[in-house]
């Protein structure tokens, strides 16, 4: 069992990564997606060494702190609506059976998430060019723009799988020599 002063400080330490990676998200414009994705991955550490509980609890501090502080505000809202969390939440939506299923209920919850991400990021960022990137593929540019993220969805979710089977049996394993705990492996898709 790990001690609280491990917790502590293996959330402090992410949480200030993160904090200082999403300031990095107004460079260029693919950092605005990019950033916050490996932010919420790196939460996978946390979930993995100590517990999910401590990943939300570091996820809703680096969500606050990315509210207060950082600059661009569509990259802090896509962490807070989605790439923060979601790989935690990974962790337990592959535990539901059948495959299928589970494929299904992810889809469901991206979705459900992108659409209010979008919404709210609309009024508060109050940005109309992100309003006119979508009629520049015409009417559909909305449904275009919605079936590309569906497809970067799925790409991001195989790559957290590959991510924790990554950290669990290489650098956990082969780098750090500490060994495997039961139920650790969660790279299912």
């Amino acid at each position: 069992m790990k001690g609280l002063s491990f917790k502590v400080s293996l959330g402090g330490i992410l949480s200030a990564l993160s904090v200082v990676m999403m300031f990095m998200t107004g460079l260029l414009p693919p950092f605005v997606y990019v950033i916050p994705a490996i932010c919420g991955a790196m939460l996978l550490i946390i979930a993995i060494e100590v517990s999910s509980k401590w990943a939300y609890i570091t996820y809703a501090a680096v969500s606050v702190l990315c509210m207060l502080l950082v600059p661009d505000k569509e990259a802090s809202l896509l962490y807070v609506f989605l790439m923060g969390f979601y790989p935690t939440l990974r962790q337990s939506l592959n535990r539901i059976n059948p495959k299928l299923i589970r494929i299904i209920i992810k889809l469901i919850i991206y979705n459900v998430l992108i659409v209010l991400y979008y919404n709210i990021t609309i009024r508060i960022v109050s940005d109309s060019s992100l309003q006119e990137d979508m009629t520049d593929f015409g009417r559909y540019g909305v449904y275009i723009f919605w079936a590309v993220t569906n497809i970067v969805f799925i790409i991001y979710d195989v790559a957290i799988g590959r991510l924790m089977y990554l950290y669990i049996d290489w650098l956990r394993a082969k780098i750090l020599r500490l060994s495997v705990r039961k139920g650790d492996k969660g790279n299912e898709r």
